[in-house]
């Protein structure tokens, strides 16, 4: 198929501002690179022209400049907050509301300040976004003099904020318009929003590219990927959507990622569709979460029932984990070094052993099938913008698309966590690739495709606990039959 043509048919079918956008765009700016892909996707739709898009491209630039800190400058910016009067920057902020000082706080991560007042009107207009998930945008920090709590000066407040976000989003016209596409068209335009060139893949490559998004559009979804370096791991999940975070193993706590007793504040799981532990595997094995016995326990009766517990409170989360680390490969031949006595093994001496932990996963990613990041395999066609994209598949995630497999599928006697795991991941793809489907109208051979690909995930996790611990795993191969053909 040529990606000239599905570029054309994609700007014609989602004409409206602000939903498709030229990805080659993305590639020019430098500055880019410090930014997630749905922010500057936002900036190329909002300040550049796509027939004549170099000075919209200055532009951007200039504004990148001017107002973008790494937060090793933050003594620089409220130095010019102070002498100025007023600075603006670009950034993520998130706010919080404390209730012993009865005042909202901001967590501004380029000061490095958990300080920052914010306008009440700013909650009122954008509270929703910015005391759950937090928002990227151009917000404008005041140095007021006049704000004192307990004889202790709070002279930073937020009075005015520009999210870097698509509102307004209609969930039934994306479903509406997949009817227009072919399968094929469908696949392709995906792989192009989430940055990729489609004519440089292999169908295969394009399906795993795929499930990298489940876990962001499907609750509760457990999944680990490891393969070699350079293969969009980590880029995936940090900045394709702003719903997801990435976060270090070795640097995660309890509070941090659970709840905060202390400041009685929810920790990343309550707020963030899909967390992400980075690094958590490496060739030589890896231990960074010794110590850390209450975090792994907590984890793992939380990737079990979705529920966690701390003192007397008990929360409900549809979080979903993914945990991404190395493993040694062929890169040529596309396999895992024979070295290893199972995939497992590079994980942190804490859990690679651990059964009853490892089986929790539903699917294992083999990141050894990903080829290597180059530039001539990035995407420069017509795809929607990845805020655009992130924010229709977090709506999803409120759909429910398990019964289009479990009317027409029989799993036999088949153990619920292996079902589950073939439920979740299917109705994940189907959700990504077939989202106009209903259970009268889903074809066999579509719910064949992502059921073939969950199986295929789920099984890897059994094969290797299968070396893990043989007489509790070793003989289970999973299969399904369609309801009528029995």
């Amino acid at each position: 198929m040529q990606t000239s043509t599905n570029d054309s048919k994609a700007s014609a079918i989602f004409d409206e501002k602000g939903v498709v956008v030229d990805k080659s765009l993305a590639h020019f700016g430098e500055q880019f690179r410090k930014l997630p892909a749905f922010v500057v996707d936002f900036l190329i739709s909002e300040m550049v022209d796509p027939v004549d898009p170099i000075s919209g491209m200055e532009n951007i630039g200039a504004l990148l400049d001017k107002h973008l800190m790494n937060s090793d400058q933050k003594d620089l910016i409220k130095s010019r907050i102070r002498e100025n009067g007023e600075y603006t920057l670009i950034g993520r902020i998130r706010c919080r509301f404390d209730e012993s000082k009865d005042e909202y706080w901001v967590d501004v991560e380029s000061l490095g300040n958990q300080n920052v007042r914010i306008d009440q009107q700013l909650i009122e207009q954008y509270g929703d976004t910015l005391l759950t998930t937090g928002a990227w945008g151009v917000f404008k920090i005041v140095y007021d003099q006049s704000f004192v709590m307990k004889n202790k000066l709070y002279p930073f407040v937020v009075t005015d904020f520009k999210p870097m976000q698509i509102t307004g989003i209609n969930l039934d016209s994306w479903i509406q318009k997949r009817e227009k596409f072919t399968d094929g068209e469908w696949l392709d335009l995906m792989i192009t929003s989430i940055g990729f060139d489609p004519d440089s893949l292999s169908y295969e490559e394009k399906i795993l590219y795929l499930v990298r998004l489940v876990p962001f559009v499907e609750s509760n979804v457990n999944m680990i990927e490891l393969g070699p370096p350079e293969t969009g791991k980590t880029f995936a999940f940090q900045s394709l959507s702003a719903h997801g975070f990435v976060a270090s193993g070795g640097q995660t706590s309890v509070a941090s990622l659970f709840y905060d007793k202390l400041r009685r504040q929810m920790g990343l799981i309550g707020y963030k569709d899909v967390v992400m532990f980075d690094e958590i595997a490496s060739s030589r094995g890896g231990n960074k979460w010794s110590g850390l016995g209450e975090l792994v326990d907590m984890l793992k009766d939380f990737m079990n029932s979705g529920r966690f517990g701390r003192g007397t409170a008990d929360f409900t989360s549809g979080c979903s984990i993914v945990f991404a680390g190395n493993i040694d490969c062929n890169r040529e031949e596309r396999a895992v070094s024979a070295r290893y006595r199972n995939f497992f093994t590079p994980l942190p001496q804490s859990i690679n052993n651990d059964r009853a932990f490892l089986d929790r996963i539903h699917g294992f990613i083999p990141g050894w099938r990903f080829g290597q990041i180059r530039e001539s395999r990035l995407s420069t066609g017509i795809g929607f913008m990845a805020d655009y994209l992130g924010e229709i598949i977090h709506k999803m995630r409120d759909k429910s698309y398990a019964n289009l497999i479990l009317q027409n599928v029989n799993f036999s006697d088949m153990s619920q966590r292996n079902q589950r795991s073939l439920v979740r991941i299917s109705s994940g793809l189907i959700k990504l690739l077939f989202p106009h489907k209903t259970v009268n109208t889903v074809r066999q051979n579509e719910l064949e495709t992502v059921l073939d690909v969950a199986v295929d995930l789920r099984q890897r996790v059994l094969d290797q606990l299968a070396v893990i611990a043989p007489n509790e795993f070793r003989g289970i191969k999973l299969s399904y039959t369609f309801k009528g053909n029995d």
